[in-house]
């Protein structure tokens, strides 16, 4: 299943056509954070939080406006994690790919980064919301929930950004030495 999704994403074309609205969406959810008043913590406190008590004193900070837009927004974070994610995952595999060869392990682990990191994003966007809209209650273990989902995205983005810089390097330098011969 995934050397097939690997196969079907392996191109220009469709790296791009996740790359837009990643952007795009990526733009849009930023000014969330740029609304934020100096002094308050950002979106990046609440996700990595870790305690109750953190997580309630992120939210104290914010006023009931902010909190209102951050739900009414989440949505759009949805789409912008599976955005990016085909996005990411889409450059690693056409940057990674090697004429009509199948995928290799390490390919397909590169791959596979920037789904796990859209993928545990949606999951710290769900348990945001179920703690902040519908049970009003911030529990140990939803929160350390969240902040590890959270941090497992991060981990994946940079691994992902890395690989990606990683993969363009090696394209870089095999052009040049075509180049120099």
């Amino acid at each position: 299943m995934i050397t097939r999704l690997y196969q079907r994403l392996a191109s220009p074309w469709m790296a791009l056509a996740f790359t837009v609205p990643a952007v795009f969406l990526g733009a849009r959810l930023m000014r969330g954070n740029a609304s934020l008043p100096a002094d308050a913590p950002t979106i990046l406190h609440l996700q990595l939080a870790f305690t109750p008590q953190r997580f309630q004193a992120v939210l104290a900070a914010w006023d009931q406006a902010i909190i209102h837009e951050f739900l009414t927004t989440l949505w759009m974070d949805y789409l912008y994690a599976a955005s990016y994610g085909l996005a990411l995952a889409s450059w690693l595999a056409w940057l990674s790919r090697k004429g009509n060869q199948p995928p290799s392990r390490g390919a397909l682990t590169l791959f596979a980064l920037p789904l796990i990191a859209g993928l545990a994003d949606w999951l710290e966007n769900t348990l945001h919301f179920f703690m902040i809209a519908i049970h009003h209650n911030a529990s140990a273990h939803l929160v350390f929930l969240a902040s590890l989902a959270a941090s497992i995205k991060w981990l994946a983005i940079l691994l992902s950004f890395l690989a990606l810089l990683a993969l363009l390097l090696r394209r870089w330098t095999a052009a040049v030495r075509r180049g120099a011969t």
